[in-house]
C-alpha cells in the first residue's frame, strides 16, 4: 500500500486516538497513564519499546528488513495547567489540566506513522525510532533521554508541531533559525535598610533594582546589535518590607530570548556587569544567577530540510509549503540537535470556517483534526525518505 493509502486507513485511528489524550492530559513528568497508553498502543503492534527508570514518556524501535542508518521520530507528550473550556465530547475529564498545545496531536500522529512504518517494514533500510517525550513545557528535559542513552547510535532527528497560525493543509520546513533559546536570570540587590524619612542612612536596594532594570534594556538598545534579534524581559521585581523602610533586599527574575549561539554566550556577563554597575551607584551590590535553558532551534541541515519539504509535498501537494517567520518562543527539541543533525516544523491546523482560531496555550485552543493522519503521512513519508536516500 501506498503511504496515501495508508493515511486513509489511519485516518479514524489517528483521530480517536488524539481525542482519547486530549480528554486524559497529564503535566509534564507526571504522564504515567499517557506513557501506559502509548506503549500499549506500540506493543499491541509489534514495536519493540523502551521505558527509562525514573521518567516517563518512552521509546518504540522499528527495525526494518534491511540493514541502513537509524532515524528518529518524536513527539512531546505532556499537557499545561489549565482549565478547559471547549464544549466538546473530548474535552478534558482532569480539573485545571489540558492539551492546550497539541501534543496529543503529535502523540497520536506519531502513533499513526508507527501503524505505517510497521506496514511498510519490509521496505525499510534500516531502523526507525519513536521518542515519546515528556515535560516538554517545562524545557531541557529533553536531556534526561540523553543522559540515558536514547540519542545514541541516532542519524538524524525529525518533529513538527500543530500550528494554529497556518492554515490547515499547509506546514511549514524551513532552514535557518525557527525558535529562540529560553534562558532565565536571578538578580539580588543587597542594600541596607533605614527608615523612609531618611534615605540617606541606608542603601536604597530598590531604586538600585530599578536602576538595574533600565540598565538591562540598555543591553538590548545599545550594546546588542539590532540586526541580531534580542529579549531580554524582566518579569518579576519582588522586595522590601513597608511603605516607609528602605529595602535591604530586592529580587529581579526574567527571561532572555536569542537565536544567535555566540551572542547568547556573551549575555549572562552583559547583565552582571550592567546591574552590578546599576547597584554600585547606590551604594549595593548585586549577585547574578544565569540559567541556559533550550538552546536556540536552528534547522541548519539543508539535507534534512530538501526531504521534509519532499515529503510533505508528497503528502499534501505541491503548494502546501508556506513562510513562517523565526519566533521568540522556545523548543527543546534543540536539544537532541546536540546529538543528532535534524529538521523541525510546523503543521497547518487553524480553520475559520470552522471557527478553530484560539492560540496555543490559550483555554479554547483546539485544532482542525483532519491535519493530523497527513501529519502521521509525513511522518512515515520522511522516515522512509531518510532511510532510503541512506541504504548501504
Amino acid at each position: 500500500m501506498t503511504i496515501q493509502e495508508l493515511t486513509a486507513q489511519q485516518k479514524d485511528y489517528v483521530i480517536e486516538t488524539r481525542r482519547w489524550l486530549h480528554a486524559h492530559p497529564e503535566l509534564g513528568c507526571e504522564e504515567i497513564e499517557t506513557t501506559k497508553f502509548i506503549c500499549a498502543e506500540l506493543e499491541k503492534i509489534g514495536v519493540e519499546v523502551q521505558t527509562f527508570e525514573g521518567i516517563t514518556g518512552c521509546v518504540g524501535t522499528i527495525h526494518g528488513a534491511k540493514p541502513g542508518k537509524t532515524v528518529m521520530l518524536r513527539a512531546d507528550i505532556d499537557a499545561l495547567p489549565m482549565q478547559e473550556k471547549n464544549q466538546v465530547p473530548y474535552a478534558s475529564v482532569n480539573p485545571g489540566v489540558m492539551h492546550s498545545c497539541g501534543h496529543d496531536c503529535h502523540t497520536a500522529m506519531l502513533l499513526g506513522a508507527a501503524r505505517m512504518l510497521m506496514q511498510k517494514r519490509d521496505e525499510l533500510c534500516g531502523t526507525v525510532k519513536l521518542i515519546f517525550q515528556m515535560a516538554e513545557e517545562i524545557g531541557r528535559k529533553s536531556e534526561e533521554y540523553v543522559k540515558r542513552g536514547a540519542l545514541d547510535n541516532i542519524d538524524a532527528i525529525f518533529g513538527m508541531h500543530v500550528w494554529v497560525h497556518l492554515p490547515v493543509g499547509k506546514c511549514n520546513f524551513e532552514a535557518g533559525p525557527r525558535m529562540a533559546c529560553s534562558d532565565r536570570f536571578t538578580i539580588q540587590i543587597h542594600g541596607e535598610a533605614s527608615h523612609g524619612s531618611t534615605p540617606f542612612l541606608g542603601k536604597d536596594a530598590m531604586v538600585a533594582a530599578a536602576s538595574a532594570v533600565m540598565a538591562i534594556q540598555g543591553i538590548v538598545s545599545r550594546i546588542n546589535d539590532p540586526r541580531n534579534p534580542l529579549v531580554l524581559t524582566v518579569g518579576a521585581m519582588n522586595g522590601g518590607q513597608r511603605m516607609n523602610i528602605l529595602a535591604d533586599h530586592v529580587e529581579i527574575v526574567g527571561t532572555c530570548r536569542a537565536f544567535d549561539r555566540e551572542q547568547r554566550r556573551q549575555i549572562p556577563g552583559l547583565i552582571e556587569n550592567a546591574v552590578k554597575s546599576a547597584a554600585a551607584v547606590y551604594g549595593c551590590t548585586a549577585d547574578c544567577d544565569y540559567y541556559f535553558g533550550p538552546d536556540p532551534l536552528i534547522n541548519d541541515d539543508r539535507e534534512l530540510v530538501s526531504l521534509a519539504q519532499k515529503a510533505a509535498k508528497e503528502q499534501l501537494g505541491s503548494d502546501c509549503l508556506l513562510p513562517l517567520e523565526k519566533m521568540t518562543g522556545a523548543e527543546d527539541f534543540s536539544v537532541y540537535l546536540t546529538k543528532a543533525p535534524g529538521i523541525y516544523g510546523y503543521l497547518g491546523v487553524r480553520n475559520e470556517e470552522k471557527g478553530i482560531t484560539a492560540d496555543h496555550h490559550n483555554p479554547l485552543f483546539d485544532v482542525d483534526e483532519s491535519a493530523l493522519p497527513e501529519g502521521a503521512g509525513i511522518y512515515a513519508r520522511f522516515a522512509l525518505d531518510y532511510l532510503s536516500a541512506h541504504a548501504k
